[in-house]
């Protein structure tokens, strides 16, 4: 088991919180901001957890695993197409963060309540890509495709027990419930594929395909993995 311990950077801005919250600015939401992260800031715990697993094979709708592991998704299986190992990754930002959006408001402060619950949000994505983006560096010169989350398009969220019987987010302090929702909330799990340069391709994140790419509340982080920034 691959535990990251080193320091991802999670650096939320205040451009990134408007965006989240509809990206009209105003006045009296605007004032917030700043505060809002400095106390974000102080409440993140950041863990990571991750392992390399190599596919045994890949058929139309099921890819399996050496060890017996089995994942269900048409588009996994054509997104890992050519890939020789399977990268399991979980990352999370704890609950504290959480725990204070509750305080705030059972106190009736509905607003900072709110943009705090939207820096948690947009924290734990960036701590994704960031821990993506670490992963890839170790192997520069391979093929790599890009991540698809249980979830999402077809990949029912039930494969989520699959994850978390590979690298055990447990271990970080992550679980899961019956209903395949996992504590704490601010947490995202995905895989992506690595093999021959020449065979995989990276083909493209799960929200350039998505019907409700435009509606989604998470539509402004898609554009950014859609312009390749992160």
């Amino acid at each position: 088991m691959i535990k990251l311990k080193k320091s991802l950077e999670i650096k939320v801005t205040e451009e990134m919180l408007l965006k989240r919250a509809g990206g009209r600015s105003n006045e009296r939401t605007a004032q917030y901001l700043p505060e809002i992260i400095s106390l974000g800031e102080g409440l993140l715990e950041p863990k990571t957890v991750y392992d390399v697993f190599a596919i045994d094979k890949i058929e139309e709708k099921r890819l399996y695993l050496e060890n017996g592991q089995v994942f269900r998704s048409e588009h996994l299986c054509k997104l890992l197409i050519g890939a020789e190992k399977l990268v399991a990754m979980c990352s999370t930002i704890g609950s504290a963060l959480e725990r204070k959006v509750r305080e705030l408001s059972e106190a009736g402060d509905m607003l900072n309540s709110y943009l705090l619950d939207i820096y948690g949000a947009v924290a734990v994505g960036l701590l994704m890509r960031s821990l993506y983006q670490r992963i890839k560096q170790d192997y520069a010169g391979f093929g790599i495709t890009v991540y698809l989350e249980p979830g999402q398009l077809d990949w029912k969220i039930s494969d989520q027990r699959v994850l978390f019987q590979l690298i055990s987010p447990e271990q970080i302090g992550v679980s899961l419930n019956e209903s395949f929702v996992m504590k704490p909330v601010k947490t995202t799990t995905g895989v992506f594929g690595i093999g021959d340069m020449d065979k995989v391709k990276k083909g493209v994140f799960a929200c350039e395909v998505c019907p409700k790419r435009k509606t989604c509340t998470f539509k402004h982080e898609a554009e950014e993995l859609l312009q390749d920034r992160v």
